[in-house]
């Protein structure tokens, strides 16, 4: 007789563990990442002054999900890149990603150099964030310390800069992918 219970423990045991990485970081990721680019964007691209709440609750949002996202995202490369087989010390020396593996397809290494650039424009995406988020840290531990306006300006320019990259890095690595399931 099958019931819930043994219907769960039968499906949990055939997934995979690339199918298990998708749905418990990847995808939790993508959502976190789409509404902190739309909040965020939102945050940099509408007045304040049209609506003050708003802008303050975009800014929470964005940085919620921002943080969210980024722990999100951690555990889904570290298990993608066992399963590709890839060496973890990639992730910091990033000459040793770059070299060509023997054997491997030009398809490969163009996709495995994309998913590199991807998780260094991801990096320091998130340390922009935390640098612009440091001042409202310190102010939350009574500590008064602004860095001035153009550093502002310029941490944030490279935020939004990190973003926009991000989002096309992740274009072209789940298209190629993509056309690599599905050739036409």
């Amino acid at each position: 007789m099958i019931t819930n219970v043994t219907a769960k423990s039968r499906t949990s045991a055939r997934i995979s563990p690339a199918v298990k990485a998708v749905r418990d970081y990847l995808l939790p990721f993508m959502v976190c990442f789409a509404i902190a680019l739309v909040s965020g964007l939102f945050y940099y691209l509408v007045p304040r002054s049209w609506n003050w709440r708003a802008s303050q609750a975009a800014l929470w949002i964005h940085l919620i999900t921002g943080i969210l996202g980024f722990f999100y995202l951690v555990p889904y490369v570290l298990s993608h890149y066992k399963k590709k087989g890839e060496s973890a010390i990639n992730l910091i020396f990033v000459w040793r990603a770059f070299r060509r593996n023997e054997n491997e397809s030009d398809w490969a290494y163009q996709q495995r150099v994309y998913g590199h650039i991807l998780n260094w424009i991801m990096a320091l995406l998130g340390l922009s964030g935390f640098i612009l988020l440091i001042p409202s840290l310190l102010w939350m531990g009574g500590v008064v310390w602004m860095a001035g306006y153009p550093a502002y300006q310029i941490a944030n320019l490279g935020h939004l800069g990190f973003a926009l990259l991000a989002l096309t890095f992740i274009g072209f690595h789940v298209a190629r992918r993509r056309k690599r399931v599905q050739p036409q």
